[in-house]
């Protein structure tokens, strides 16, 4: 993790800064196609 990169607010620890795409976000991106899919393929 970069630190120094700006100061943060009271009350935020360094641990909540994410500075990379979360794998989860994928995740729920290739449900969200597959079920696109799944619903075009299926008509």
């Amino acid at each position: 993790m970069k630190k120094n990169k700006k100061e943060l607010p009271d009350g935020i620890p360094e641990e909540n800064v994410y500075e990379n795409t979360h794998i989860l976000l994928y995740v729920f991106y290739a449900i969200a196609v597959a079920s696109v899919v799944l619903l075009m393929v299926n008509q």
